[in-house]
């Protein structure tokens, strides 16, 4: 490569400090349920809890959106019993979730 005065093309610069990973998140409760859907390495988990904070299941999705509905799938299953009418699709749309870093 040619030079140019004083310029370096061969230095590569240092990064000043250490990358971390902020976690993200959302939290929403639905009858007696807790949900938490949680940034992870690869993908996004979730995390339903009882009143105690036991988790009664815990899974793991590619997006935050397909984790709040497979957590309102799961409670939907829990509360009203698996011959349950009810979408999972529009009960996540419907719970108030909140963002938390």
């Amino acid at each position: 490569m040619a030079s140019c005065g004083n310029c370096s093309h061969n230095s590569v610069a240092q990064p000043s400090a250490p990358l971390f990973e902020i976690r993200r998140g959302y939290r929403a409760r639905w009858n007696d349920l807790a949900f938490r859907v949680e940034s992870e390495s690869g993908g996004w988990g979730l995390h339903v809890l009882d009143s105690t904070k036991r988790e009664l299941y815990a899974a793991h999705r590619v997006g935050p959106q397909a984790a709040q509905v497979a957590a309102a799938e799961y409670a939907i299953f829990r509360v009203l019993g698996p011959a349950s009418a009810m979408n999972a699709d529009r009960l996540a749309r419907e719970l108030n979730w909140q963002a938390y870093w």
